[in-house]
């Protein structure tokens, strides 16, 4: 199940050689990572997002809403903006906003199976038989899916 949101990749003024970026997720406050180059800060906080999102639904919490891209600003979504110390350790000229993906799958914990009974219709059960379908897999992907309903 893939979901996305929006990050703010700060350019670190004290790496101009390495090209480190410091991401920022708007909508999970207070959180981060960070990375050298574009690609490699992109692959981390693709990971950071799958990390931290899955701790959300493992205890049972409801995602937060995903902001919009376009309402999102590098000056004034600046978490230290009002610290000045940090006010000149970013470069917001080469700082950017980005949608970051991931495929949540990867994050939960699938490999503990538990055993449920159900009752569905009698139709129900007579269309997936006949369609192949697995109804553990088609359960958990319901599941999955009610729950990135955003607050």
């Amino acid at each position: 199940m893939l979901v996305s949101y929006p990050a703010i990749f700060y350019f670190n003024k004290e790496s101009e050689e390495k090209e480190i970026y410091n991401v920022y997720f708007p909508d999970l406050k207070g959180s981060g990572t960070q990375g050298i180059g574009i690609a490699e800060s992109m692959s981390m906080a693709s990971d950071y997002l799958g990390l931290a999102l899955s701790d959300y639904l493992e205890d049972g919490e409801r995602l937060p809403k995903s902001s919009n891209i376009n309402e999102l600003s590098i000056e004034d979504d600046f978490p230290f903006k009002d610290d000045p110390e940090m006010k000149d350790y970013y470069v917001l000229n080469k700082s950017f906003v980005s949608m970051v993906v991931v495929d949540l799958r990867e994050y939960l914990d699938s490999s503990t199976l538990i055993k449920k009974t159900l009752s569905i219709p009698k139709w129900a059960n007579d269309v997936a038989v006949k369609y192949n379908i697995n109804f553990s897999q088609l359960l958990t992907n319901a599941i999955a899916e009610e729950t990135i309903k955003y607050k």
